[in-house]
């Protein structure tokens, strides 16, 4: 039996990783249907070619491809990754999938039970990309990733380093492959788009606004790189200047010490809301080099989730908050 029990948190995962609309949708990504018979195939973003006899109906996938694909109208039997908090809260990975009817088969980075995937006997597994190689997918690496070949293929989605459209864009047609109805979500989708442009026309009126994506820990504090996470690849498409990003795409975060917190002049810090990482706040009360960056003297602090969010349903309230930012924002008040 495999299974790991160690937890560990997002930021410390990626930071040692680091280290280290249907017709439109239906012409992104992925592979062709097999003609007669009934096969089923699809190529992932690692360039693997899957073939199954049929459609794959019995899917197990981890939490953020699953929170995507559910609100595409596919619902996996099987989840990984974490799905629950430490307080036994659902994760914000988890979206909006009913953790009542989906059976978990590991809740942590580090935790995964392959007897109970056997047990679900799965058509198809999936997983996300954190980069370009087979080792770069989320949690099925190595000899593990061995194992789960041979219970079912693993299918591996592309999360980083492509606009947060295209990812989306690349799950709803993943969606439909396994037979999703997309007519239901032009709604969202027209939603998402709207957004999206309220957000360039907001940078338009505040033009040399830089924008600092930061999470912070006691060991110092981190920014994100624009380069690396799909939703801050798609903001600087919108025209949003973000700042960071020295140790190329491949990079998650750059990690400052609080002493070095003021290493680039930002106008607007957008602070990672999530339950492990220190709050605004936070950061103001225990680290003087923060309470006196320009940004936040001027209480110019708005709010990012680092969780990946790769539904229209998901991803347009959290774009809708960094609109709002933006607009409050003024640029200019850190000087050059």
């Amino acid at each position: 039996m495999t299974v790991l029990n160690t937890r560990m948190g997002r930021r410390g995962f990626l930071a040692v990783a680091g280290a280290g609309a249907a017709t439109a949708l239906a012409a992104c990504g992925g592979g062709q249907s097999g003609s007669g018979g009934g096969n089923w195939e699809y190529t992932d973003d690692l360039g693997k070619h899957i073939r199954r006899d049929g459609q794959p109906k019995r899917i197990v996938a981890y939490v953020s491809c699953a929170a995507a694909l559910w609100d595409f109208g596919i619902h996996p039997v099987g989840v990984f990754g974490p799905q629950r908090d430490d307080d036994g809260g659902k994760s914000l990975q988890a979206g909006n999938i009913d953790l009542g009817k989906v059976t978990s088969v590991g809740n942590g980075y580090d935790d995964f039970n392959i007897e109970k995937v056997a047990s679900l006997k799965p058509d198809l597994v999936i997983t996300g990309l954190a980069g370009d190689k087979p080792a770069d997918r989320w949690i099925l690496k190595d000899q593990l990733a061995d194992k789960v070949e041979k219970l079912a293929p693993v299918l591996a989605i592309q999360e980083s380093k492509k606009p947060q459209p295209k990812v989306i864009e690349a799950y709803g047609n993943l969606a439909q492959r396994l037979g999703a109805d997309l007519a239901g979500i032009k709604k969202a989708r027209e939603e998402f788009e709207k957004t999206g442009e309220e957000l360039r026309s907001a940078l338009r009126e505040k033009q040399g606004l830089r924008v600092e994506v930061v999470y912070g820990d006691n060991e110092g504090m981190y920014v994100a790189n624009p380069k690396f996470y799909s939703d801050l690849i798609y903001y600087t498409q919108l025209g949003m200047q973000l700042l960071g990003g020295a140790g190329g795409a491949d990079q998650f975060y750059e990690q400052l010490s609080w002493e070095r917190a003021d290493k680039y002049p930002a106008d607007l810090i957008l602070a990672d809301s999530r339950k492990f990482s220190l709050s605004a706040d936070q950061m103001k009360q225990k680290f003087p080099t923060f309470r006196q960056l320009p940004a936040v003297r001027a209480n110019q602090i708005g709010a990012w989730n680092g969780e990946p969010r790769f539904s229209y349903q998901l991803a347009t309230p959290e774009l809708q908050r960094v609109v709002d930012a933006v607009k409050k924002a003024k640029p200019g008040i850190a000087g050059k």
